[in-house]
């Protein structure tokens, strides 16, 4: 487990640092290393800024595929869509308190932890 704990950190360098598209498996990766479920990417992008109609729109492109959905929702939230920024943009420390607010605080604890 202590391994698992390091490998979710380590990726953590700059915790408040803008976050790019160029960083979609680095962050795809943490969250699957910190145990997020993958089938709650709709609620995920919901209090990272996505709008609904953003969120159905990838739904309705990749229905029953949460792996796809997940990509697609973690793209949009790189690439500053919707309400992103007033949602403290694209960054890691937005990424915890996102997860924080779901109540996915084991994996919002890994990832805070350095």
């Amino acid at each position: 487990m202590a391994t698992r704990t390091s490998s979710c950190s380590s990726s953590l360098s700059l915790f408040s640092s803008p976050l790019t598209i160029d960083q979609l498996i680095d962050v795809l990766d943490l969250l699957e290393r910190c145990g997020f479920p993958q089938a709650k990417w709709y609620g995920l992008g919901l209090k990272l800024g996505l709008r609904k109609n953003t969120l159905d729109a990838i739904e309705r492109n990749h229905p029953g595929d949460v792996s796809r959905c997940l990509l697609e929702s973690l793209s949009k939230w790189l690439s500053r869509a919707d309400n992103v920024d007033s949602k403290g943009g694209a960054t890691f420390d937005s990424l915890s308190g996102a997860l924080k607010s779901m109540n996915e605080n084991g994996a919002a604890d890994k990832l805070d932890q350095e």
